[in-house]
C-alpha cells in the first residue's frame, strides 16, 4: 500500500503507518473506510489474527472495531490486497433489507471448507453493528457466503455435496422471527442418465414437494439454453 497516504489519514484518525501488514480498503463500502491490521504477510497472501476498524467516510472518526482470527487475503504484484479477494474477505451488503449496510467478516473455513463468515446487522438504535448468530450459523452450514437477493427481499443458500449434488434454499426475515425458510430446490445429478430434481415451497403454513425426473442430456441442454437467454 501507498504508506504515505496512510500515514497522512492515520494522523487524522489517530493511529500509526508501521508495518506493510497494515492495509486500507477505501472503495468496499459506501459509508465506512476500512483499515485491516493482518498478523502476517508471505509473499503474495496475509493470513492469521486480524483486527478491522470502519471509519467512517464523513467525519473520519472510528465507527467500530472488529476482530478475526482467521482472516485472508490475496496480494497482487504490488503487495496491495486484489481486490475480488477483499471483496471475499471484507463484504459489505444490505443483509436483512432495512436500508443499512452491514457486513461480513471472514474467519476461518466452514466445515465444508468453505470461507467461513460472521455476520454483523446493523442497529440504529445502538448506532453498531452487532454480530447476528442466526445468519451467521447459516454461513457456517452452508457452502461459503449466501447471496441477499434485494429485488426478492430473500437470502439465498447454496449446499454442495460431492460433484453431483446441489441444494438451493430460500429465507425471508419475519418480523420478530427472524429467519424464515420459504424454498428448497435439489438437484441431483449422480445418476449417469437422469437428473433428478425436487422443489419444495412453504405456502399458506404447509410444504408442498414437486420431483421431476429428467433425460441427463435435455435437461443439461435446457439449463444451457436458459443461462443464454
Amino acid at each position: 500500500m501507498n504508506c504515505n497516504k496512510f500515514l497522512m489519514i492515520s494522523v487524522l484518525l489517530g493511529e500509526l503507518c508501521s508495518a506493510q501488514n497494515y492495509f486500507e480498503l477505501s472503495n468496499v463500502s459506501q459509508n465506512f473506510n476500512v483499515v485491516v491490521n493482518v498478523e502476517a504477510c508471505f509473499e503474495n497472501k496475509c493470513s492469521g489474527k486480524t483486527t478491522v476498524d470502519l471509519y467512517d467516510k464523513n467525519t473520519m472518526k472510528k465507527y467500530q472495531t472488529f476482530f478475526s482470527n482467521d482472516f485472508y487475503l490475496d496480494l497482487n504484484e504490488n503487495q496491495k490486497p486484489k481486490f475480488d479477494s477483499l471483496k471475499n474477505s471484507v463484504v459489505f451488503d444490505d443483509f436483512n433489507f432495512d436500508g443499512a449496510e452491514d457486513i461480513a467478516i471472514r474467519n476461518g473455513n466452514s466445515k465444508y471448507e468453505n470461507p467461513f463468515y460472521e455476520v454483523y446487522l446493523n442497529d440504529a438504535a445502538k448506532q453498531q453493528l452487532i454480530l447476528n448468530d442466526e445468519l451467521t450459523n447459516l454461513v457456517r452450514s452452508n457452502s461459503g457466503m449466501f447471496k441477499a437477493d434485494a429485488e426478492r427481499r430473500r437470502i439465498v443458500t447454496y449446499l454442495k455435496e460431492g460433484c453431483c449434488w446441489n441444494l438451493t434454499s430460500e429465507y425471508i426475515f419475519v418480523p420478530e422471527r427472524e429467519l424464515l425458510k420459504v424454498l428448497e430446490f435439489e438437484e441431483d445429478t449422480r445418476d449417469p442418465e437422469k437428473v433428478k430434481t425436487v422443489k419444495r415451497e412453504f405456502i399458506d403454513y404447509k410444504w408442498f414437494a414437486k420431483t421431476t425426473i429428467y433425460p441427463r442430456e435435455r435437461y443439461f441442454k435446457e439449463n444451457e439454453n436458459t443461462e443464454r437467454n
